[in-house]
């Protein structure tokens, strides 16, 4: 028995197709509250994110990338959406400034933590 298609696997899951231009093939995404974001629009808002996390723990951006091993340049692209951070660089940014990578991810994708609006509210602090 070789199980669900493809194509039902998709609908279990409640997934979209949808056509990224920065990506070269069809891919699958849930809507985040009836919108489904394409990955530069994605890359922007993680960078805002961060950006954000930094200002409220009011640690300069040239203070900040030297913790890291970076130089403020490079540190700079991350902030400005033109690098990608990996997920062990976003893990050693949230233990340098002290935050759970929800901080930065949340307002990226928020439906990862709830089925609708009120849901995700309820679930994290109402954010």
């Amino acid at each position: 028995m070789a199980g669900p298609s493809f194509e039902e696997w998709i609908s279990h899951l409640g997934l979209q197709q949808i056509d990224d231009p920065q990506i070269d093939k069809p891919v699958y995404r849930k809507t985040s509250f009836g919108e489904l974001e394409l990955s530069a629009k994605i890359e922007i808002k993680i960078s805002t994110s961060l950006r954000n996390a930094r200002d409220r723990r009011k640690i300069p951006r040239s203070k900040l990338a030297p913790m890291l091993g970076l130089s403020n340049q490079v540190y700079n692209r991350y902030e400005t959406a033109i690098s990608r951070l990996t997920v062990g660089r976003l893990l050693h940014i949230c233990e340098v400034l002290s935050i759970s990578p929800v901080e930065i991810l949340y307002p990226v994708a928020p439906h990862l933590w709830g089925e609708d609006q009120v849901e995700v509210g309820n679930s994290y602090g109402d954010r």
